[in-house]
């Protein structure tokens, strides 16, 4: 088979309008525009209010290749579109030969009719993705309900595009569009293979591995049918008919070594190579696939219902984030992002990820950084806060999209769950106030048709993969927001303005969706704004933050716990501070609960753009205050406190899969630097356990100090990576802080930090210096020494001793 790709280098222009300029594919428009100095960064100021000209244009691209003559000679001539966002119509050597409109499927086109030797031509036609939603509502005759947005078009419930690119309550408007990935074309006379898809059944240390190979054939005829893997061979003789073929072929492995998620073992991978041949010409596709047995565990029991995930015998607790588009545009994005954010996962001790349904279905190296690394992916469906159209058109492309995707990902040993939408059951269910009663059964029978259409898609395609409707979810057996069945999205504490003690209240079996917001370094806006900008309720400020309420709720929720700091970026680091200490106290709680509760994926852990949000890491790949307390929360073996009436109650919770013999030491100090007293707990856990070891009275640890005086720490000393955890009887803002007089050293081995007195929520910052610290906003109890490693992201800390700034609590006032 010969390829030739069609990457590289295209010129676009604004249809029947304006000179060409040179694009990027794989790219997008506004990148391309921005590349062209036609437009300014969409992300500075309101740049954004002044672009919505850009989707509500249609947009052509073009450009002239050259064809070997030998190209020719084969039976099939194919284009390959790897993507194309999102509705187009291509044209080669003004012949048209194929449309398209769904940004998630790939699509094959004929060329054997429109293809010369030597010169020809692609054009591409875009339609503005914002006129198309609005003419398919207009023309669906009946109100489909969606949740609109600050700043958003209307619509994008009718077309097959990433939603979040119409606005969301965290990033802006960009109805963006282009050939986002890869476009090739193929030549070929034998079958070629255009997917693999395979099944595992696991039996006494035996896997029998199934593999379907999905072929476009140009001639009928006998084949030669090729598996190989782990040493072993198996091979078969198939008839073919002319057009597509979906053939079988199986082997046995005996005693493979199975993959794991990261915590519980290996990721061990295996590279499975798939052949078809005619004694002459011969196709070969390869991947790398994990061998384990992976189980969505629901078991009814006193208190509802379990949801939890089981790997190959053993139960995971589910630990991380939600994961949204990293960037508007995708000509921005490059692997060394996604590896970045991904590593920073790993690095707070993260074994989950859910690929958010608003957004897309993300590129390979993504899911293959999560399989080498041992992250398991919960994977939604690209639909999201919204109803959709059930007309027989849009239920078919759904049905190729979904198709599609499953035959793309299945394989990957990192996909955990197959997820139908974001919140749609929710919307459908319980957001449907007002509406008319005979309109919400007609809107609850169309969205019944949607899932029926995603779920048979994936049973037929994925019949062993974990399939769950929505998320949130009870999967029919009670309301979609109930806690004792199925996942949860818990937004009292942000949207409801409860205080952070509510979640101590709440008792989920698994919590897919929690978050609150808070601002990323003011060195990252200033990058989108000026100075004069650089407060909460400027309008610039405003209109970078999404949620209608955002500012106001951070704000308030500080009052409550912070005295009032002195400058703008004091109030940064309090309002990331703040965002860290509503997660901690969520997630200790549900990891406390273990085995009711077995998962916890905070919302979110990336941006799409510069502006405050519920991220952890900001979106040029900081790390805010929330992912290195999410280090400390997410640890193997975690140490923590609950206050019980006039008992404080110590808990060690573990993820390791063994039985640990291991202690607890309780200490308290006088802020000023006397230690009060010292405890120590001895315990056995078994493998995964969590329970409370022991318990003392507040007046034992404390004597006669007023609380607002002390600080308690509790460490761990055992097995496994744990952090010491504090405690505070009084808030933030009554305790008498004493100024810490820290003493820093930068030395070659780390940075050295030393106080005599207690130093809360000491806050390490690099400067221009991209990079990350080995710990981070942490407490220093009196007397206390700490040696704090640096990671440049470029290899570089030549600047680090004059960049680097120390800060802490009682700076701030």
């Amino acid at each position: 088979m010969k390829k030739l790709s069609l990457n590289g280098k295209w010129q676009f222009r604004r249809l029947d309008d304006g000179k060409w300029l040179d694009a990027d594919v794989p790219g997008d428009v506004y990148s391309d525009l921005i590349a062209s100095e036609e437009i300014e960064d969409p992300y500075y100021g309101d740049n954004e209010l002044d672009l919505q000209w850009v989707g509500k244009s249609d947009w052509v691209y073009k450009k002239i290749f050259e064809i070997p003559e030998d190209f020719l000679d084969s039976e099939r001539q194919i284009l390959n579109c790897e993507g194309l966002d999102t509705v187009a119509e291509v044209i080669v050597n003004g012949k048209k030969i194929g449309k398209t409109k769904n940004m998630h499927r790939r699509y094959e086109f004929d060329l054997s009719k429109a293809l010369d030797p030597g010169k020809n031509e692609i054009k591409v036609k875009f339609k503005s993705p914002v006129k198309y939603g609005q003419e398919r509502k207009e023309e669906y005759g009946s109100e489909v309900p969606l949740i609109r947005y600050k700043i958003d078009q209307p619509g994008r419930n009718f077309i097959r595009k990433a939603q979040c690119h119409y606005g969301w309550d965290w990033g802006p408007c960009f109805p963006t569009l282009g050939i986002w990935r890869d476009i090739e074309l193929l030549s070929y006379s034998s079958p070629r293979i255009r997917y693999t898809v395979t099944s595992q059944d696991h039996r006494d240390g035996k896997v029998e591995l199934k593999v379907r190979v999905g072929l476009d054939t140009p001639e009928a005829g006998e084949y030669e049918l090729a598996v190989s893997i782990a040493g072993k061979k198996a091979a078969k003789k198939v008839n073919l008919q002319e057009g597509e073929n979906e053939p079988e072929i199986q082997i046995k492995i005996k005693n493979p070594n199975l993959w794991w998620p990261v915590g519980y073992g290996e990721q061990n991978l295996y590279e499975m190579e798939v052949s078809i041949a005619d004694g002459e010409e011969e196709d070969r596709a390869t991947k790398k696939i994990g061998f384990r047995e992976l189980e969505l565990v629901r078991e009814p029991d006193e208190e509802g219902e379990s949801f939890s995930f089981r790997v190959n015998g053993v139960p995971i607790y589910a630990k991380g984030a939600n994961w949204i588009p990293a960037d508007s545009f995708y000509g921005r994005m490059s692997q060394k992002r996604y590896e970045s954010l991904l590593e920073s996962a790993l690095e707070a001790n993260m074994n989950m990820i859910r690929v958010w349904g608003g957004g897309i279905y993300e590129l390979e190296d993504f899911y293959q950084f999560c399989d080498e690394n041992g992250i398991l992916v919960w994977q939604d469906f690209m639909f999201s806060c919204a109803l959709y159209p059930a007309n027989e058109e849009f239920l078919e492309n759904v049905g190729k999209e979904v198709k599609y995707q499953v035959r793309r990902l299945s394989d990957h040993p990192s996909i955990a769950l197959w997820c139908g939408n974001n919140e749609n059951e929710e919307f459908v269910e319980e957001w449907l106030e007002g509406v008319d009663e005979e309109k919400v059964e007609d809107l609850k029978k169309d969205y019944k048709k949607l899932i029926s259409t995603i779920r048979g898609a994936v049973e037929k395609g994925n019949p062993s993969g974990n399939f769950w409707p929505s998320s949130p979810s009870s999967d029919g057996k009670s309301i979609p927001t109930d806690p004792s069945i199925g996942d949860s999205h818990y937004w009292e504490v942000w949207h409801g303005g409860e205080p952070f003690s509510d979640y101590l209240t709440v008792k989920p079996r698994f919590a897919s969706e929690f978050g609150y917001q808070s601002f990323p370094p003011v060195r990252t806006l200033k990058t989108v704004m000026e100075d004069e900008d650089l407060n909460p309720t400027s309008p610039l400020m405003e209109h970078h933050q999404r949620h209608e309420d955002g500012n106001t709720l951070i704000t308030g929720r500080m009052a409550d716990n912070f005295r009032y700091p002195f400058s703008f970026e004091d109030f940064v680091y309090l309002s990331q501070i703040q965002q860290g200490l509503a997660m901690k106290t969520a997630i200790e709680h549900w990891r406390r609960l273990k085995p009711h509760c077995m998962g916890a994926l905070y919302w979110q852990l990336n941006d799409i753009w510069p502006a405050a949000s519920w991220s952890s890491i900001e979106y040029l790949g900081k790390w805010k205050a929330l992912q290195y307390m999410a280090k400390r929360f997410f640890a193997p073996v975690l140490v923590s406190t609950m206050e019980n009436e006039d008992r404080l109650e110590v808990w060690l919770t573990s993820d390791l899969n063994e039985e640990v013999k291991c202690k607890a030491i309780v200490e308290a100090f006088e802020l000023e630097g006397e230690r009060l007293s010292k405890k120590s707990l001895d315990a056995r856990l078994n493998s995964l356990e969590s329970k409370k070891i022991g318990e003392f009275k507040t007046s034992e640890i404390l004597s006669d100090t007023p609380a607002e005086e002390t600080i308690v720490r509790v460490r761990y000393e055992g097995p496994g990576e744990s952090y010491s955890n504090f405690h505070f009887f009084e808030p933030f803002k009554s305790l008498n802080l004493p100024e810490p007089e820290l003493k820093v050293n930068v030395e070659e081995d780390g940075i050295e930090i030393e106080t005599q007195k207690a130093a809360l929520f000491v806050g390490l910052d690099s400067g221009s210096i991209p990079g990350t610290f080995s710990d981070n906003y942490f407490h220093m109890a009196p007397g206390e020494t700490r040696t704090i490693e640096f990671t440049p992201r470029d290899d570089n800390t030549e600047n680090l001793k004059e960049e680097l700034k120390v800060k802490h609590l009682k700076y701030t006032y």
